[in-house]
């Protein structure tokens, strides 16, 4: 996998998103991807992800803002490997995934106070 992250603030987000996507304001994650068969054990891609957009989730959510960010990444892969939210049924399947991902990875992430 060759993956480029690139944090970046809501002015920045809002001109990609209205930019790339033709959606106005600002997201949490947009994905680039650069495989034509997105199922593939090698992909690449960039990926955008909004900081301050976890910090304000994160409060929404009660969880740490590097969770959040963590999120925003296991979902911006999922899109590369070639997941889908733009139905409420995809957005499901997507979110399942998700899920699953972010709970076996939560071993891995630091939280505050912990060694």
């Amino acid at each position: 996998m060759e993956l480029g992250v690139r944090l970046v603030d809501d002015a920045e987000m809002t001109r990609a998103n209205e930019h790339y996507l033709g959606h106005q304001g600002s997201t949490d994650v947009i994905s680039f991807g650069y495989e034509d068969h997105p199922q593939t054990s090698h992909l690449t891609g960039d990926l955008l992800v909004c900081v301050p957009e976890a910090v304000r989730q994160a409060k929404r959510f009660r969880v740490q803002w590097e969770h959040e960010l963590v999120r925003y990444l296991v979902h911006g892969v999922l899109h590369l490997r070639g997941y889908e939210d733009g139905t409420r049924r995809a957005r499901e399947k997507m979110k399942r995934e998700e899920n699953r991902l972010m709970r076996n990875l939560r071993s891995h992430i630091p939280s505050p106070g912990r060694k």
